[in-house]
């Protein structure tokens, strides 16, 4: 294939029955798609990206509730979380809040504020990914607000904004639809780290709390089974040939900075735990602490901790074709 094409897992891969019968449902509703203007009652025409690699991934937009207004506890208070479970961190002006992959993987949307600062938290399942940006502004001078669209583009969600109905990447990192095509968001710093880890580091630290309001197992299973352990994907997403370097969910440190991206496996990173590199015009520092198990990159000028995403290789692939990619010269 070549670059552009769009990659369907074939259903027969699939030994659940379950996934079978979600993903032919899934490819019907996807052949549909492409041929409308509207999905999940968004308007997709003059999009960012190809209107038909678009698919209807839940069957109305909030079927997935986003967290609007989420309480936190003192981690030690927090009793809900195994050692291993893994969390995104995040601090701003002092304070540091942790957000349980068990709890965002039922919500995939947090609209949240750190003191002056709104965030909004983003985690994909499919592709790994976990995201917080800044959420920009309405004409009002509000923050935006963002909910879950149950649309996805390179088996990765899209969030929307409620009060344009617009449609935003996750891993394009800016919208892609209406009058918000190619408008960036800003990232912000995140730390994928496990429980034992962030609470040794951050006593004093919030968690997200479980009291949400909504009858989710946020203690059970996890409800992609061993996804994360499968090569095969559910979704379509775009490939390249010249993209097969790593295995499809091995995972990765990727960075956009303006115009580049780069990224770093992270195997290969807990072997060398440090390294210098650059993108773009950047020079950085890239850590990883074996520690904590998280990876850090800072600005060799003047030390700032700068946003990366830990993902997928192919969804990184699918996203940034043209990425770059480290590599030890031994």
């Amino acid at each position: 294939m070549t670059r552009g094409c769009f990659a369907i897992p074939p259903i027969g891969a699939h030994k659940n029955p379950v996934t079978r019968w979600v993903l032919a449902a899934l490819v019907a509703s996807w052949a549909l798609s492409a041929q409308a203007i509207t999905i999940n009652g968004f308007l997709v025409e003059d999009t960012a990206v190809p209107v038909e690699h678009l698919v209807r991934a839940a069957p109305a937009k909030d079927s997935i509730k986003s967290l609007d207004a989420p309480g936190f506890v003192a981690a030690s208070a927090c009793d809900f979380l195994g050692d291993d479970d893994e969390l995104f961190s995040i601090t701003i002006d002092g304070v540091t809040r942790a957000y349980p992959l068990r709890v965002l993987v039922w919500h995939e949307v947090v609209n949240d504020r750190i003191g002056d600062q709104p965030v909004v938290v983003t985690y994909s399942a499919l592709t790994g990914s976990g995201v917080a940006f800044d959420p920009g502004e309405n004409a009002d001078g509000t923050p935006r607000e963002f909910g879950v669209s149950g649309v996805l583009y390179n088996s990765c969600l899209l969030f929307y904004d409620r009060a344009s109905e617009s449609l935003w990447s996750q891993l394009k990192m800016m919208g892609i639809s209406k009058d918000f095509v190619e408008e960036p968001l800003v990232q912000l710093p995140t730390r994928r780290m496990t429980w034992a880890a962030w609470r040794r580091e951050f006593p004093q630290g919030e968690v997200l709390s479980i009291e949400t309001g909504m009858d989710n197992d946020y203690r059970g299973e996890w409800p992609y089974g061993d996804y994360a352990n499968q090569k095969e994907t559910i979704f379509p997403f775009d490939i390249s040939p010249d993209r097969n370097e790593f295995g499809t969910k091995e995972r990765m440190i990727g960075m956009v900075e303006g115009w580049a991206a780069r990224a770093w496996p992270l195997e290969t990173l807990k072997k060398r735990q440090q390294l210098f590199d650059a993108i773009g015009a950047r020079p950085i520092q890239v850590t990883y602490d074996e520690k904590t198990d998280t990876v850090v990159i800072t600005d060799i000028t003047n030390g700032q901790e700068l946003p990366h995403v830990s993902v997928y290789w192919f969804a990184w692939q699918a996203f940034y074709p043209d990425s770059s990619v480290w590599r030890p010269l031994r």
